[in-house]
């Protein structure tokens, strides 16, 4: 009988009283590091101290257990080592079973102090892991209790792991190093989330498969929700069934809270195919809701509704006793709505919180032969650096009602236009080809709504490249224009503003939404 070596070290010990039984079971004999190896024994399972193995005791507090030839020549060595192995009295490891400090979890705490997060960093643990894994054609590596099970009941089965299988493992094992790696990396030198700082000529995302999901934006795609550093979840299933969300539902609750939590007063922006269809604020959120709604009856059925206020069971009955929708979004339901709700199996409610979710600093677009990353665009309000150039100023009404469709045109797809009045979008026209579709896009929605008397505000989240918007949008009743400026007709502009007696205001920043 050959029996074969089993080293074992682990911080997170889930699973593994169930697990070495099976190896011991499958003549493996166990060594482990030294905690790991009392709290085997402390069970009854029996197993050999590494330090005992090497004549070496742990050291430096614990952080140099297993960086020792015999530990390594062990791992690394192949068929046509074992002379070698002999000669130096060293014996083959055939399977190691390690997982790491957890440097993760520590950073995830929050308020930890650098040399407490340095303590955390792991060496011996990595240097194993990548050593058995460099080595997969004879020696099985497991980072992940979740693999014991299986590895287990092949074992009790009396079948050895195939080639196949401790190619997977091994493939798993670098994959947690690199994560591991990216983590620490980022967190030492934070430079994504660095304003000015130069990009890194290599960067790693350090992403953290969430769920499956059911499928991706249509039923023939396979897709999956990864979160960045182990995040929370932005949402928490309130009321309806709990059929996992959908890749599209979860463009669309994104789409919905980033817009909505753009407003501070009561606000509700309803989203449809990732985009919105109606925004308003009000005073109070029923009227935000209602004006939103009013914008487009039309694209509200079966879409998303997002508040940034709590609600109560009239805004809820309200809205349910009006149309279908897939999904409605707010911080908080009151015990009653939720009652309420439960009548409601289809829609599903999410409670969410987008005044303290913090977004990522940058995002990643794929490319048929790359990935495209930038900073997220979080200059929507700045408006100091705003400015009149027309000859009339906007009234107070009108540079309330600019600053709101300047905002919302931010989250409609270029080229953007949004019609509004008084906190309330008359009509959106966004992903044409040119401004002067977009226009009258929005202008037909808005005739359509019954929303098009005036007078109307517009945003264009691009500069208006020629007159013709300007002078098209006088006929829809438009009196002031909020737009980025700085074209080469900006002059030709502005005249035809003044000819229409319309009021002007460039930003200087622009919000294209590709």
């Amino acid at each position: 009988m050959i029996i074969k070596k089993a080293l074992i070290s682990v911080s997170d010990r889930t699973g593994l009283l169930a697990f070495t039984p099976a190896l011991l079971g499958s003549d493996y004999s166990l060594m482990a590091t030294e905690g790991t190896a009392a709290f085997l024994r402390e069970h009854g399972i029996a197993a050999e101290n590494v330090s005992d193995l090497i004549q070496t005791p742990e050291m430096l507090g614990g952080r140099v257990k297993t960086l020792h030839p015999s530990i390594h020549g062990g791992i690394l060595a192949r068929p046509m080592d074992l002379e070698d192995l002999n000669a130096l009295g060293i014996s083959p490891i055939d399977l190691v079973v390690v997982n790491l400090y957890p440097f993760p979890d520590t950073l995830l705490k929050g308020g930890q102090t650098h040399a407490t997060l340095i303590e955390q960093i792991d060496i011996g643990g990595v240097a194993l892991i990548r050593a058995a894994a460099k080595n997969h054609e004879r020696v099985t590596v497991v980072v992940d209790p979740d693999d014991y099970e299986w590895i287990a009941i092949r074992l009790r089965a009396g079948l050895d792991l195939t080639d196949g299988d401790r190619l997977k493992l091994a493939a798993k094992a670098f994959r947690l190093t690199a994560h591991y790696d990216a983590l620490i990396a980022d967190w030492m030198d934070p430079i994504l989330s660095q304003p000015e700082a130069p990009w890194p000529e290599k960067i790693s995302l350090a992403l953290v498969r969430d769920q499956a999901l059911r499928y991706g934006e249509n039923p023939h795609q396979r897709a999956a929700l990864y979160h960045l550093k182990g995040q929370a979840h932005r949402t928490t299933l309130v009321s309806g069934h709990a059929k996992p969300l959908s890749y599209n539902n979860l463009l669309d609750i994104d789409a919905a809270t980033t817009c909505v939590s753009a407003f501070d007063r009561p606000a509700c922006v309803i989203v449809k195919h990732a985009g919105p269809s109606g925004v308003a604020i009000s005073d109070q959120v029923i009227a935000a809701y209602e004006k939103a709604y009013a914008a487009d009856t039309v694209s509200a059925f079966g879409g998303v509704i997002a508040f940034n206020r709590p609600l109560d069971t009239q805004a809820v009955e309200t809205i349910l006793g009006r149309h279908f929708i897939e999904l409605l979004l707010a911080p908080d339901f009151s015990h009653e709505a939720v009652e309420l709700l439960q009548k409601w199996p289809r829609v599903r409610a999410l409670q969410i919180n987008p005044g303290t979710f913090e977004y990522p600093f940058w995002q990643v677009r794929a490319l048929s032969d790359g990935y495209l990353i930038q900073e997220r665009d979080q200059q929507l309000t700045e408006a100091s650096g705003f400015r009149s150039v027309a000859k009339r100023p906007p009234t107070l009404q009108e540079q309330t009602d600019l600053l709101f469709a300047w905002v919302v045109a931010c989250f409609v797809p270029s080229n953007a236009i949004v019609l509004a009045h008084e906190g309330q979008t008359r009509g959106l026209g966004g992903g044409q080809p040119n401004r002067v579709d977009s226009l009258t896009l929005a202008a037909d929605k808005a005739r359509r709504a019954g929303l098009d008397h005036g007078p109307l505000v517009l945003a264009s989240d691009g500069f208006l490249p020629f007159p013709d918007v300007v002078e098209q949008a006088a006929t829809f009743g438009v009196t002031a224009i909020i737009q980025p400026g700085g074209a080469l007709r900006d002059q030709k502009v502005i005249a035809m503003a003044d000819q229409h007696g319309m009021a002007l205001v460039m930003t200087g920043l622009r919000h294209f939404r590709h």
